[in-house]
């Protein structure tokens, strides 16, 4: 599994599922010596212009989960930010969206310590629901379930923080909220924030600045939604945000929602031309491993044009292959 050194090597990071991937997810594992972090082990489709998703989504949604499944055997920990279908494997069947089962989810929390958001407090009646029936499933196999919520942990030398909840986007949104996390050992910090869109919320930054990582994976704003279900004003804050993230993080990897699109590059220039002038970079999540975004949701218009029919048995040999 390809992988990116931070430091002199005290931490290792490796991107599993994202939008630059063709999936929707954040799923990253993290190494040190001392540990081996599964975060956000997830990956999903989502509806789009009226059409479901293209064979080749469907694809790229089983070579991440495999990718998922092959982290957790190097995995001690598993971290969960918040009950989203595209930021956890749940525990029932379901080959439409999520491509989850009882099999899958069994293979990646067996036996594992798992963090968790709190299902209890800071979650919307949605989320609780989901969380409240993952836990119940989760609880029968893993080695360990605890909630993390604004907790540290420590495995030898390594530090594992996690924020307190905050806005999934914009204060006060009905999305409800979600974990950030970092990991630290030695001098060398990750951060990973999922879902908070740019950030929007102030509090998030402040997280993100305070830990000092070296690397920051962030979840950017939903562009594709704009007019829609985000304001202009809620795009211009996570852009300031991401611009001071930009002068701060040496890099600063962005994805998630903001890859929903094709435009997100234009959008993204400023922060682009920010941190370069400060010796900085700014990626998406494939380019840190050298590979050019797939934007396998926003090309599906393009994608259904020139492959109309998708073949069936195909996508159930994936599924087979998946189970074995």
């Amino acid at each position: 599994m390809e992988e990116v050194v931070l430091g002199s090597g005290e931490v290792s990071v490796k991107p599993l599922a994202f939008e630059s991937f063709g999936v929707r997810g954040m799923a990253t594992f993290v190494e040190t010596g001392d540990t081996g972090i599964l975060i956000d082990p997830g990956s999903a489709l989502g509806p789009r212009f009226n059409l479901m998703p293209h064979e080749r989504e469907y694809m790229a949604l089983a070579e991440s989960r495999r990718r998922i499944i092959d982290a957790a055997r190097d995995a001690d920990l598993i971290t969960v930010s918040h009950y989203h279908f595209d930021h956890y494997v749940p525990g029932f069947e379901e080959w439409t969206w999520i491509w989850s089962s009882p099999e899958l989810a069994e293979r990646i929390y067996r036996g594992k310590l798992l963090l968790m958001k709190d299902t209890r407090s800071d979650i919307n009646t949605s989320q609780r629901k989901r969380g409240f029936m993952f836990q119940k499933f989760v609880s029968n196999i893993a080695r360990e379930v605890e909630p993390a919520d604004g907790r540290e942990f420590r495995f030898g030398k390594t530090i594992v923080r996690f924020s307190s909840p905050a806005f999934h986007g914009p204060q006060n949104s009905p999305l409800g909220q979600v974990l950030m996390v970092s990991v630290r050992c030695g001098d060398v910090a990750f951060v990973h924030a999922s879902d908070v869109q740019g950030p929007m919320d102030a509090g998030a930054l402040e997280f993100i600045l305070q830990e000092k990582p070296e690397m920051a994976v962030v979840g950017g704003p939903p562009l594709y939604l704009k007019g829609y279900r985000v304001e202009d004003r809620e795009l211009e804050t996570a852009l300031g945000n991401m611009l001071v993230l930009a002068r701060n993080v040496p890099v600063l990897v962005v994805d998630h929602h903001l890859l929903r699109t094709a435009e997100y590059s234009k959008y993204l220039t400023p922060v682009v031309e920010e941190a370069g002038a400060r010796g900085n970079r700014v990626l998406a999540a494939s380019e840190l491993l050298g590979k050019a975004p797939v934007l396998l949701e926003a090309m599906r218009k393009e994608l259904y044009e020139e492959e109309p029919v998708g073949k069936e048995e195909r996508l159930e040999s994936l599924k087979e292959k998946l189970l074995e």
